[in-house]
């Protein structure tokens, strides 16, 4: 084993720390800072307030509620995600011919910046003018309940986010499940084990940590949800579909202000970095 000094082990991660420093924890630093103050754009007095942003957000009742949506969310699509994908992952195991190519085609949803996901399913099932509405009327047949009203927009917000992450999850997954001896599978089979049974008993057991690292990243990703829904419901109706991310922007962006909204992100921040030390919790 080659030992490496710790002026080669500073010359290695050197690169790394460049990019980083500058670029991401500067930036989160000075947005921590501008969440003690009561800093607003091109005002040149800034006074330090404490935590008062903190217990603004709290005293919000949009943000609680928006708080409960995204645990809510989170709850349910991670889950799905990972459901989904282990589905996907064990149809792609066994060899065919096109599988490379369609190994990558589930990562178009993904590669699919969430922008455009928004943007692409509220032009499909919006009640006024989306497709799903325009062919019950050129058919003459009922009209379609409205998925995004009161009852189902939050339920539509998680169906959307599954089709775009469960995809990326199976490919992530798969490498896991092609690593695990072909016997095994045979011997699963010459068992009587059911789908299921195989899942649980032969496929589990060896990508449980990858599965963890997978939900890890959904789940943090799922905490910070707000360009697609920005498009997708704009958080409505009312804030059945707000979140923490498109609080954050609505009140820095729209309403020009910074602290506030800045402290709303790392409201997102701390949910983050609480489900990594479950995470490594879990892992030892």
């Amino acid at each position: 084993m080659v030992m490496l000094t710790r002026r080669q082990t500073f010359l290695l991660i050197a690169p790394f720390a460049l990019l980083v420093i500058p670029f991401l924890i500067v930036p989160l630093l000075g947005g921590f800072l501008a969440t003690l103050t009561d800093y607003q754009l091109f005002r040149p007095d800034i006074h330090f307030v404490g935590l008062r942003n903190y217990s603004r957000l709290l005293a919000d009742s949009t943000f609680r509620d928006s708080l409960l949506n995204v645990v809510i969310f989170t709850i349910i699509s991670v889950p799905l995600d990972i459901a989904c994908g282990l589905l996907i992952a064990s149809a792609l195991r066994k060899p065919f011919r096109g599988r490379a190519l369609l190994r990558t085609a589930l990562l178009i949803p993904w590669m699919i910046s969430p922008v455009a996901h928004g943007v692409l399913w509220h032009q499909m099932i919006n009640a006024q003018h989306g497709l799903l509405s325009f062919v019950p009327a050129l058919l003459g047949t009922p009209k379609q309940p409205d998925l995004l009203g009161v009852q189902s927009a939050l339920a539509t917000v998680i169906a959307t986010d599954v089709w775009r992450k469960a995809p990326l999850a199976a490919f992530l997954i798969l490498p896991g499940l092609l690593a695990i001896s072909p016997s095994q599978w045979d011997n699963a089979h010459l068992d009587g084990l059911s789908f299921l049974g195989r899942m649980r008993h032969v496929a589990l057991p060896h990508v449980r940590p990858l599965v963890f690292t997978v939900g890890l990243l959904l789940a943090g990703d799922a905490l910070g949800t707000s360009e697609s829904l920005l498009y997708l419901t704009g958080g409505g109706p009312g804030t059945r579909t707000f979140m923490p991310g498109l609080y954050a922007y609505n009140k820095a962006i729209i309403a020009g202000n910074w602290p506030l909204g800045a402290a709303a992100s790392w409201c997102v921040v701390i949910g983050t970095l609480l489900l990594g030390l479950i995470y490594l919790r879990l892992a030892r």
